[in-house]
């Protein structure tokens, strides 16, 4: 019969755990603000543009777009995985905007 498991042996390795989720949701946010930053960089130039200009700008427009929608749909994965199921303040702190009209 296997002994058991003394809790003062699963302490520390959980806090690594913690801090690991923790990073690792840091660093997801991290790289969607990022993206969700050059999306509106790229926005505002699409906005502020017509005729060709606005043709040339759209796809790497659209391309932010989607990375930001994928990097958004990772973090909601990941704070699920970490046991966090609202995610009204994503809504809040990473606004996606409504994808814009070629």
């Amino acid at each position: 019969m296997a002994r058991p498991v003394r809790v003062e042996t699963l302490l520390p390795v959980e806090v690594d755990f913690q801090r690991e989720r923790a990073s690792g949701l840091r660093r997801s946010g991290d790289s969607l603000e990022k993206v969700l930053d050059a999306l509106s960089r790229s926005e505002r130039e699409l906005r502020a543009s017509s005729g060709p200009a606005r043709a040339e700008r759209y796809p790497a427009y659209r391309a932010l777009w989607k990375e930001a929608e994928r990097l958004r749909w990772n973090l909601t994965v990941q704070r699920e995985a970490c046991g966090l199921r609202n995610h009204r303040d994503l809504d809040l702190i990473y606004p996606l905007p409504p994808l814009l009209k070629e």
